[in-house]
C-alpha cells in the first residue's frame, strides 16, 4: 500500500510545523504529529491541523508545567495571603496527584476523582476545586486545551461542614477560668470579649488602647504568610474601627499593658520582639490544652484524650469572634453598630455614608459589658486579676 507520508527508519509516520507561538528559549513551538499506524496518524494530523487553526495547540506541557505558568502570570498581582493559599492547593493537593499528566489529556473523571479523594473539610475541597477550574479555565482560554475539563465538577457528597460555631456557655466558662492563670489569657479574652480577629488582636500596640474611655482602635493585623508575618490594613477598609473594652477586660489588658512604650506590641514573645507566626501558634495551643484539662481530659502519655473532654476538639481561635458575634446580637445590639464592631462591610448604601454616632457607641458598649458582665457572673471588683498597681498580677507577659 502506497502512502502519502513516508515512514522513517523508526517505523513512526510523522509531520511537523512551527507555530506563530513563543517559548520561553525565545524560538517557536513546534508541532509534531507521529504514530505507527497510518490510519491514526492521519486521524492525529487532521485534528491536529483543525485545532491549530482554532488557535489550539494542544502541546505536551504537564499539569505541574502549566501551574507553574498560570501562578507565575495569572496570580503576579494578588496578595501574599492569595498566592499562599493558591500555592499550598496546588503543591500539596493538585500536583502530587495530577502534576504528571499531560494538561491535553486531563478528563473531567480525573479532576472529579481528585475531587473525591482530597480529605478535609468542606470549606477546603471548596477552595480546591476553586483552584482547579480556575486552572484550567486559562488553559482553555490559552488554547493548550479545547475544552475545560472542570467545568462541572461537583463537589463530593457528606462532605464534613465542620462549621465554625460560637462557644456554648460551659465552654465559655472554661475559657474564663483558664484565662485567669494562662500566660495567653489576655490574648485570648480580647478576642473572645472584643471580637478581634487573630491578626487584629496580635497587631494592637499599647497606643491602640485608651483605657480613659475603654475603646480599641483596630488599625492594622498581622498576617502570617511566612513564620515572621507582615503588618498590614486589616482584612476590610470597614476592618479599620473603634471596639469598646468590657470592664471585665479592662484590668486584665492593664496589666498586659504595664510598663511598656506606646509603640509596642500589646501581645509579645517573652524577648519583647513582635510575636511570629509559631508564637502565636503555641499560644492557642498550650491554651487550648489547658481548657481540654480543666474539663476534665484524661491525660495518656501527657498527650489529651480528645473523647474524654468536654471541651470541642475542632475549636480554633476565629470561634472566640463567632461567640463575640452571638454574644451582641443576644444583647440586642443594632445591627448597625454590630457591622461595626464587627468589622463587617455593610451591603446597604444609606450606611456607607453614616458613621455611628458616640452616643450610639457609648450605648451599645454599655449594652455589651452589661451582658458578658451577667454572663461571666462576675463585676471589675470580683475579676482574680489585680490592678497594675498591684504585684500580684499575673498577666504581664506572654510566654512562646
Amino acid at each position: 500500500m502506497r502512502y502519502k507520508h513516508k515512514r522513517n527508519k523508526d517505523g513512526y509516520f510523522k509531520e511537523s510545523w512551527l507555530t506563530d507561538e513563543i517559548l520561553p528559549s525565545g524560538n517557536k513551538r513546534r508541532i509534531v504529529i507521529r504514530d505507527k499506524d497510518y490510519k491514526i496518524f492521519l486521524s492525529k494530523l487532521d485534528e491536529a491541523k483543525r485545532l491549530h487553526k482554532k488557535g489550539i495547540s494542544l502541546d505536551n506541557t504537564t499539569v505541574a508545567e502549566w501551574s507553574e505558568r498560570w501562578f507565575a502570570v495569572y496570580k503576579s498581582r494578588a496578595s501574599d495571603e492569595q498566592k499562599a493559599h493558591f500555592r499550598a492547593k496546588l503543591d500539596y493537593d493538585i500536583i502530587p496527584v495530577i502534576g504528571d499528566m499531560r494538561v491535553k489529556d486531563i478528563r473531567a473523571s480525573h479532576l472529579q476523582d481528585l475531587l473525591n479523594q482530597s480529605s478535609g473539610k468542606k470549606g477546603t475541597v471548596v477552595k480546591i476545586r476553586h483552584v482547579i477550574k480556575q486552572l484550567f479555565e486559562s488553559a482553555e482560554n490559552e488554547g493548550i486545551i479545547e475544552r475545560d475539563p472542570a467545568r462541572k465538577l461537583e463537589l463530593p457528597d457528606n462532605l464534613d461542614e465542620s462549621p465554625r460555631r460560637p462557644l456554648t456557655d460551659i465552654e465559655c466558662n472554661i475559657v474564663w477560668k483558664v484565662a485567669q492563670s494562662h500566660p495567653a489569657g489576655v490574648y485570648v479574652m480580647t478576642m473572645l470579649l472584643c471580637g478581634l480577629r487573630r491578626g487584629e488582636c496580635v497587631g494592637l500596640t499599647i497606643e491602640d488602647i485608651d483605657f480613659e474611655n475603654k475603646r480599641i482602635s483596630v488599625k492594622k493585623a498581622i498576617r502570617y504568610t511566612s513564620n515572621q508575618g507582615v503588618e498590614k490594613k486589616p482584612k476590610t477598609d470597614a476592618g479599620i474601627r473603634q471596639m469598646p473594652i468590657p470592664d471585665i477586660l479592662v484590668p486584665m489588658l492593664k496589666n498586659q499593658c504595664k510598663n511598656k512604650d506606646y509603640n509596642v506590641h500589646v501581645f509579645t514573645k517573652v524577648d519583647g520582639d513582635r510575636a511570629t507566626g509559631i508564637a502565636v501558634r503555641r499560644w492557642w495551643e498550650s491554651f487550648l490544652r489547658q481548657c481540654h484539662i480543666e474539663s476534665g481530659a484524661k491525660l495518656f502519655r501527657n498527650s489529651i484524650l480528645l473523647e474524654t473532654s468536654n471541651f470541642g476538639s475542632d475549636i480554633t481561635p476565629h470561634y472566640l469572634r463567632h461567640t463575640y458575634a452571638t454574644d451582641i446580637h443576644a444583647a440586642g445590639v443594632h445591627e448597625k453598630e454590630q457591622k461595626h464592631f464587627l468589622g463587617h462591610k455593610s451591603h446597604d448604601v444609606t450606611d456607607i455614608y453614616r458613621e455611628i454616632s458616640n452616643e450610639s457607641f457609648n450605648r451599645a458598649a454599655e449594652v455589651i459589658n452589661q451582658y458578658l458582665q451577667n454572663k461571666y457572673m462576675m463585676t471589675e471588683t470580683h475579676v482574680s486579676i489585680n490592678d497594675p498597681g498591684d504585684k500580684k498580677g499575673t498577666h504581664s507577659n506572654i510566654h512562646t
